[in-house]
């Protein structure tokens, strides 16, 4: 799950360059995740929110963890099994400090526009190489291992990280419709007409799979009843708020009224039988993987 385009969606990255210090491999003399943190205290975050357990209970006894930062001034968190290798990585967190600017079109008129301090997502890539895919847990779009559950101690973590850097909240632009499933537990569009179409799927697709759900929406037989045309899905900004004056904004009277229009309006169902058929065509030249 990746945001591809920042600048798309509003984002600016802060300028860092009085904080040169804080990388190494490119002339610093010390390292510390988002300016802050340093490998112990996020080792010590690890364990207080229970993601080592979860690895040790899964026979992950033995990981290292690591953290770096690149001259985009992208945040590196990993974990790795034995060895420091990429075949090895089991966790993959890349994270970056930005100001997010709504457009104007999301507030009443006449009001003024609130930039928010954000944590970026920029990537999360979880994954068991020790396993194969299943019936029961099957390969998703752009997915090459299977997952390992823990995409909520990650995000418990990265509510820990925001809350103490004093940031609005955190972010993700996620490339499938798949992801924005996964992430809605916690998180909500900034759009409310595209967090109202995420719902509305859910709900009337509850029937079926995740997976089932994401290859609709690829092949196009994501059906909204009314118009008689596919959903499309519209990757935009996913936000798990951690400031008051972000949760003020998912509680304001305007994004509550237009979600609850959008979300009463919007009906769905899946040609499934059609979207097997596509599933198969596109799997004859593309892997999963690769989608």
């Amino acid at each position: 799950m990746k945001n591809k385009d920042n600048q798309k969606s509003g984002l600016v990255h802060i300028d860092l360059g009085e904080s040169f210090e804080i990388l190494t491999g490119h002339g610093g003399v010390k390292k510390l995740f988002l300016q802050r943190f340093n490998r112990d205290e996020l080792w010590h975050m690890s364990e207080k929110i229970g993601l080592v357990s979860h690895l040790h209970k899964k026979g992950f006894d033995k990981i290292i963890l690591d953290i770096d930062v690149d001259e985009s001034r992208i945040n590196y968190f990993s974990i790795y099994m034995k060895e420091k290798r990429p075949e090895n990585r089991l966790l993959d967190v890349r994270l970056s400090e930005a100001t997010f600017m709504p457009d104007k079109k999301f507030f009443s008129e006449g009001a003024s526009i609130i930039p928010y301090e954000m944590i970026n997502i920029e990537w999360i890539s979880a994954r068991n190489p020790y396993i194969n895919f299943s019936k029961e847990r099957p390969q998703l779009p752009g997915q090459s291992s299977p997952g390992l559950g823990i995409l909520k101690y990650c995000f418990r973590m990265i509510y820990l990280m925001a809350s103490e850097i004093f940031k609005d909240g955190f972010m993700d632009v996620p490339d499938h419709m798949h992801g924005a499933i996964m992430y809605s537990s916690d998180f909500m569009f900034f759009d409310p007409v595209h967090e109202a179409i995420l719902r509305a799927v859910m709900r009337d697709l509850k029937m079926y799979s995740i997976s089932d759900i994401s290859w609709g929406i690829l092949t196009s037989t994501v059906i909204e009843k009314t118009s008689g045309q596919p959903q499309v899905y519209d990757p935009c900004e996913q936000v798990h708020s951690v400031s008051r004056r972000m949760k003020k904004y998912f509680q304001s009277d305007l994004y509550r009224e237009t979600f609850k229009k959008y979300y009463s309006r919007k009906k769905y169902y899946l040609d499934y039988n059609e979207m097997v058929k596509r599933r198969e065509e596109i799997l004859f030249k593309k892997r999963t993987e690769n989608l």
